[in-house]
């Protein structure tokens, strides 16, 4: 009889036990395997970006800067400073991108890292942004 309370005590624990290590974190990383690892994206700080865009156009850059998504809103931008207005590009990611929205709400006015093409034609929505940045095919939050 002791035996079998032991043997039910232990398999319930170790079903605790599996349930508590099977649960997962948010993912905080989303890649195009293949992209990441043959696109040599040129690295560039936001505030460097944002001054420098136009140079950059068509070209695979990679950024960090704060991720703010919401009505009408999908974008990254620099630091705000003490006076005036931040600036920001508008974000569209590759369309191979495996995501869910819980992923981009976890990252909401979150530090986000990106890899994607800078497009200077495109200003996002309602022209708003300096420019857009493209085929995002790596997305880290922080």
């Amino acid at each position: 009889m002791r035996n079998s309370i032991l043997t039910q005590t232990l398999r319930h624990i170790g079903w605790i036990l599996v349930f508590v290590s099977c649960k997962t974190s948010p993912t905080k990383t989303l890649s195009i395997a293949n992209l990441d690892t043959t696109v040599k994206a040129t690295k560039i700080s936001i505030s460097e970006l944002a001054k420098n865009y136009k140079s950059y156009q068509g070209q695979y850059i990679e950024t960090t800067g704060q991720f703010y998504q919401g009505f009408e809103e999908f974008a990254i931008y620099t630091p705000k400073p003490f006076f005036g207005d931040r600036k920001g590009f508008w974000l569209e990611s590759d369309m191979a991108l495996a995501y869910d929205s819980l992923f981009f709400a976890n990252a909401n006015g979150r530090k986000v890292t990106i890899k994607g093409v800078v497009d200077t034609m495109s200003k996002g929505h309602l022209s708003m942004y300096l420019a857009t940045i493209r085929r995002i095919y790596f997305w880290e939050n922080h």
